[in-house]
């Protein structure tokens, strides 16, 4: 594993730890809040390795801890991806879902310039704050979730977001609020996540902008490395590349809801970078 894999994987955990009670097993890491018991990043397994009795154990220890607290559904992280590809089959077997993330790093210039038309605004005040979630409820529409599970998402990303001094944007375009950009930085590397477009402005530069806009933040920070995750299978990943951003390595997870099938996956998830 390279240094940069292995700092960023502890960068996503670190981050997903915020405003979240952790439960360290030697085998890996519970991730629990039952406050937002309906979010599968508030609600995980980060395993590291295969603890005796293999995936039976993991299973086993997953209702333990999450079904007394009547959290729903069951995300593992595997950040082994050898280990994932073991395990795969046997979770699936068990009615779990395959999530696979590209994990993408800012290597090179962009190729592609900023649109001039759009500004970018931290969300220092409670006006520009309103525009974010304005911009974030828009998209949780547009994925089917319901007023719980969207309230539910922008709580736990504010509050994670006051705890880790996030940076987090808002993108206007002749004024009006056009998308959402933020990124964390732990012990000196950065990951950007939640790039999100207002469905009616897509396609106008929106996305890439703010992309640009914390690559240079980042920069002004010193933050190495500075990544971004995206799902494999998606074609946003061409975006990345043609702002600088090269493709090593995948995050591997695995979810299985209450229902028994995966859902869309949330911001800040599966999906944490996909420009929409």
């Amino acid at each position: 594993m390279t240094d940069d894999r292995r700092r960023a994987l502890d960068t996503i955990l670190a981050t997903l730890e915020a405003a979240c009670e952790v439960i360290a097993e030697s085998w890996g890491t519970f991730v629990v809040n039952p406050e937002f018991h309906r979010i599968h990043m508030a609600n995980f397994l980060w395993l590291q390795a295969l603890p005796p009795g293999g995936v039976p154990t993991v299973v086993d220890r997953m209702e333990e801890i999450f079904a007394p607290l009547r959290i729903p559904d069951r995300q593992c992280f595997v950040e082994d991806s050898a280990l994932a590809a073991r395990l795969g089959p046997e979770l699936v077997a068990l009615g779990y879902t395959r999530r696979v993330e590209h994990m993408m790093f800012a290597r090179r210039p962009p190729r592609i310039a900023a649109n001039p038309a759009v500004s970018v605004r931290p969300a220092r005040d409670q006006s520009t704050r309103d525009d974010h979630d304005s911009i974030a409820g828009l998209l949780h529409e547009e994925d089917g979730y319901d007023h719980e599970v969207s309230h539910q998402l922008l709580s736990l990303n504010w509050r994670r977001q006051a705890e880790l001094g996030s940076e987090v944007y808002v993108a206007y375009l002749a004024g009006q609020p056009a998308g959402n950009v933020s990124f964390d930085a732990i012990g000196g590397a950065g990951e950007m996540y939640e790039v999100e477009t207002v469905p009616a402005l897509r396609r106008g530069g929106v996305a890439a902008t703010m992309v640009l806009a914390m690559r240079v933040r980042a920069e002004e920070r010193a933050l190495h490395p500075f990544f971004l995750r995206t799902t494999v299978g998606h074609t946003t990943y061409a975006m990345y590349e043609k702002l600088g951003f090269d493709r090593e390595g995948t995050l591997e997870g695995f979810l299985r809801t209450s229902g028994g099938r995966a859902t869309t996956p949330a911001p800040g998830s599966i999906q944490a970078a996909a420009p929409r």
